[in-house]
């Protein structure tokens, strides 16, 4: 990463909600908030903008997608053209007192944004590769995972290849839960990454409880073998870790900016008894009720945090589905049905989106990144109001 002046600079985060093939939502999400971006005359890459982005589940999965080097991955760039960090030169005196206009020259390009519609179809392509149609198994998924892991990871090693967590173009972090010992969640992050590679972080956060099996890896700097579940269980949306990290980042930072993308939320509407035992929490037919209530409830923890905290600007995207859409879901219909609610949530939030396209547009300084080198000398440029001018070296 690149050297983080303490200035007490204003930071920039992106926070992505877990919750399966739902994460087309946010996925959609993205697409049209860089269009804002675009709108507002930044043609500088996405991911770029921001000091940290993070996620949970299937929203670290889209984290990790952002930030992994697009040329070291299967995922790519979007080819657009170089993008270009600025300083300004020093003036004289004299120049000054003349008023004359300052000079910037390049000091470097900014690390390629990763293709987002490439993103974006990942869900279409892979998704019944990774959740396939199979029999109903009534007894038997009571005692194995619903499906098979392999083809999930074999998707996600190639995607991510073997890129180290440490080659994060932009500050990451994904969450997870180690189950092994007393239980503590477990935080993939970019700054101290264990040696772990993209595609296992994915597969951690990624890990849901009765789907997948754990992913059993080993830490590579401690030698402990842990064993690790989907960070929803702890944090599905990761808004609190993500400011515990930023904060650890940028500890002098006056004021987080953050992005809350959310898959949506399913509407309760339990039919809970006097009686409802073991069987009626876990009723699939109500979309297992204790699982909905702790989402709730995670939810809920998480926008109060953030909502109450004097040092965090929240942007939450996202509300109460009309359709009620499986984890698992990988239908065509159910696809177009999320995507025209991601472009209705979307429309409803688009005022403060605007806001926050332009707080982002006008960033010139990017210390938390490590700039690409030159390919020619340095260029003296006259600053344009519509540009990004300066930036931290």
């Amino acid at each position: 990463m690149g050297h983080r002046e303490q200035t007490g600079r204003e930071r920039f985060i992106l926070a992505i909600d877990g919750g399966g093939m739902r994460g087309v939502i946010p996925s959609y999400f993205l697409s049209r908030f860089s269009d804002l971006l675009i709108a507002e005359g930044d043609t500088r890459p996405l991911a770029d903008h921001f000091d940290l982005i993070a996620g949970t589940s299937t929203g670290s999965i889209i984290a990790l997608a952002l930030t992994c080097p697009g040329e070291k991955s299967a995922l790519g760039t979007d080819g657009a053209p170089p993008s270009y960090a600025y300083k300004p030169v020093k003036q004289s005196l004299l120049g000054r007192l003349l008023r004359r206009p300052v000079q910037f020259h390049e000091i470097g390009i900014l690390p390629p944004s990763a293709d987002l519609k490439r993103i974006g179809t990942l869900y279409k392509e892979y998704g019944r590769e990774i959740f396939p149609k199979r029999q109903s198994m009534l007894f038997g998924s009571l005692f194995i995972d619903k499906y098979d892991s392999a083809p999930f990871e074999d998707f996600l090693q190639e995607m991510f290849r073997d890129v180290p967590l440490s080659e994060a173009v932009v500050p990451v972090l994904a969450v997870s839960y180690d189950i092994s010992g007393a239980g503590r969640p477990f935080l993939f992050t970019s700054d101290d990454d264990h040696q772990f590679r993209f595609w296992e972080a994915a597969r951690a956060s990624s890990a849901a409880p009765t789907y997948f099996r754990p992913a059993f890896f080993i830490d590579r700097q401690t030698g402990e073998n842990l064993v690790l579940v989907d960070g929803g269980v702890v944090a599905n949306n990761p808004v609190i870790y993500a400011y515990a990290q930023a904060r650890k980042l940028y500890p002098d930072c006056p004021k987080f900016h953050i992005l809350s993308l959310s898959t949506g939320r399913a509407d309760m509407n339990l039919q809970i008894s006097r009686n409802t035992g073991v069987i009626g929490w876990l009723d699939p037919s109500q979309g297992a009720p204790i699982q909905k209530i702790l989402n709730a409830a995670q939810d809920q923890t998480a926008a109060t945090f953030a909502q109450n905290n004097p040092d965090i600007d929240y942007t939450r995207v996202g509300r109460s589905l009309k359709n009620t859409y499986k984890m698992d879901v990988t239908t065509d219909e159910a696809i177009a049905s999320m995507e025209e609610e991601a472009s209705e949530m979307f429309q409803e939030k688009q005022d403060e989106l605007v806001k926050y396209a332009k707080r982002l547009s006008a960033r010139t300084e990017f210390d938390q990144l490590e700039l690409l080198p030159l390919s020619s000398q340095p260029l003296a440029l006259e600053a344009k109001n519509d540009a990004p001018q300066t930036t931290s070296a």
